[in-house]
């Protein structure tokens, strides 16, 4: 096998594709802002309910089983720091950029998140459990990870939409809880599970194709910003 670590090449691949991902680093519009929590309301409920349980039901290591339902329970059903679900932050933040309730409880994905959300699931559902691990994780190293000014920072939000701190707590507590659940120290029980050079093989090919479906993914919320923004200026 490679002498390089699978968890350092994991963390290099992903932060050479952060830059090449038009949302995080080209300017957040209103449109692009709106179309991000649209979105990430698909993929936030479904990354819970569907493909994270997809992978950990074939991960032997209980410790990595335990640690992602501990997760999943703060993602939608209750996070003991804040004393509510990430789901209650996500819907406030959708309230401060102009978005309605309905709008949000009828949000449906645009076509390239429609495939990336099933991309993902098909790697969680049928690759080694670790490339679902990362399928479902790469994106939050990337987002927390990630150098310099981009459009996950609560700053972005500030300028873009005139908020104040409170107001994108979302964003701010995220970074934070993200950083628990991806990156070099949550990932490294990866090395003791991929022993193989065909199993290493098969971890990085499917977090490729995670990365890609991460840009599929960015690339449909930046068309549905660009749409929301045409028609307000047509308005």
């Amino acid at each position: 096998m490679s002498q390089t670590s699978i968890v350092d090449v994991i963390c290099q691949r992903a932060l050479e594709i952060a830059p090449e991902v038009p949302w995080l680093v080209e300017p957040l519009t209103p449109g692009r802002g709106q179309a991000f929590i649209l979105q990430h309301i698909l993929r936030n409920r479904l990354f819970s309910a569907v493909i994270r349980p997809s992978w950990i039901s074939r991960c032997p290591d209980l410790a990595i089983v335990r640690k992602t339902i501990g997760q999943m329970r703060e993602e939608l059903v209750f996070d003991d720091e804040i004393a509510q679900p990430h789901t209650t932050l996500l819907w406030e933040m959708g309230r401060n950029v102009g978005l309605t309730n309905e709008e949000m409880d009828n949000t449906r994905a645009v076509p390239l998140v429609d495939v990336a959300l099933n991309v993902w699931e098909n790697i969680a559902r049928s690759k080694h459990w670790v490339a679902g691990w990362l399928a479902t994780s790469v994106d939050e190293f990337m987002l927390t990870a990630m150098s310099g000014e981009h459009n996950y920072r609560p700053e972005a939000w500030q300028a873009t939409f005139h908020l104040n701190d409170e107001q994108v707590f979302f964003f701010s507590y995220h970074t934070k809880a993200d950083d628990d659940h991806a990156g070099r120290k949550v990932w490294e029980p990866i090395a003791r599970h991929v022993t193989t050079e065909a199993e290493r093989r098969e971890v990085l090919d499917g977090m490729e194709l995670a990365l890609t479906a991460d840009k599929l993914f960015y690339q449909g919320i930046c068309e549905l910003g660009d749409h929301i923004d045409a028609n307000k200026n047509a308005a």
